[in-house]
């Protein structure tokens, strides 16, 4: 496995719900799904209706596929194209699936029930790829092979989220998603992130959306954080490169240039997440 191989693609940079409006062409409609290729070694974390365009492409490889998905948590927006991953229905295929148990729902059961009728004409029975399940928690550390590890650490979010951590080497990726930032910086969610190469970060909001104004009320409480704060996690924890993401569904392509102009300005390397861009470290 080539050591300099670290390449981070990203294939759904949405919030909430897919959109295809003409004036969101730019950075995309697709709802989360990024890939970390390492090597010969495959990483989706997340798999919202990004992880189909992600599948199409795997599939005209026409090799044998081994992955690895980590999904953050089972809202909609993050497992919604997995009944759609076509992959998975292929036999020469085979994936480990990591997530979260839910209460005293297994992670299995909480996935394959999305496939349940009358919900969907396709049964989680019907994905001919050996599929395995792995259930994992907060500040679990996962050698997957080949020098890679993943850690996760909890944030707030409702139900529930995992955030994780990439490292093979001297490289690294963090994935933050879905997560309410504290007034202060958390300084256990600064210790994860430090140094790493990419922060990508829950830019859903902005401060103003976040807190509110005498017109609009506050966001306090969904769950989700702010550019801003990503930027100032970024400065404080050394990151090599911030990574704006999970687009408000809203959110126009003007719209997140200007708050890619504005990021630029406090923290040099940033960079809005727009579909099918690629970063190697």
């Amino acid at each position: 496995m080539s050591y300099n191989d670290f390449e981070v693609t990203f294939w759904g940079v949405r919030g909430s719900s897919p959109t295809f409006e003409p004036d969101m062409r730019e950075f995309g409609g697709n709802t989360s799904c990024v890939q970390i290729q390492i090597g010969n070694r495959l990483l989706i974390f997340d798999a919202g209706t990004g992880i189909q365009t992600l599948g199409r492409n795997l599939i005209n490889r026409k090799k044998h596929i081994d992955g690895d998905i980590f999904i953050t948590h089972t809202h909609w927006d993050h497992i919604q194209g997995l009944p759609f991953f076509r992959p998975f229905f292929q036999k020469k295929n085979t994936f480990k699936i990591y997530g979260q148990r839910k209460s005293n729902l297994s992670f299995s059961s909480v996935i394959k029930d999305i496939m349940k009728y009358p919900y969907s004409p396709i049964r989680w029975d019907d994905m001919e790829a050996n599929l395995n399940f792995k259930e994992i928690d907060s500040e679990d550390i996962i050698d997957i092979g080949d020098g890679i590890t993943t850690k996760s650490i909890k944030t707030d979010h409702p139900d529930e989220c995992l955030a994780y951590r990439i490292d093979y080497k001297d490289k690294s990726c963090c994935y933050l998603t879905d997560l309410e930032h504290n007034k202060e910086i958390d300084e256990e969610l600064k210790g994860f992130v430090k140094g790493t190469d990419i922060l990508i970060y829950d830019s859903n909001f902005t401060d103003d959306e976040y807190y509110g104004t005498f017109d609009k009320p506050s966001k306090k409480g969904w769950g989700h954080s702010t550019w801003q704060k990503g930027v100032r996690l970024a400065k404080e924890a050394s990151v090599g490169k911030l990574v704006l993401f999970h687009h408000k569904l809203e959110r126009t392509d003007d719209e997140l240039l200007t708050i890619e102009t504005k990021a630029k300005r406090n923290f040099k390397k940033t960079i809005m997440a727009r579909e099918g861009m690629k970063i190697h470290i």
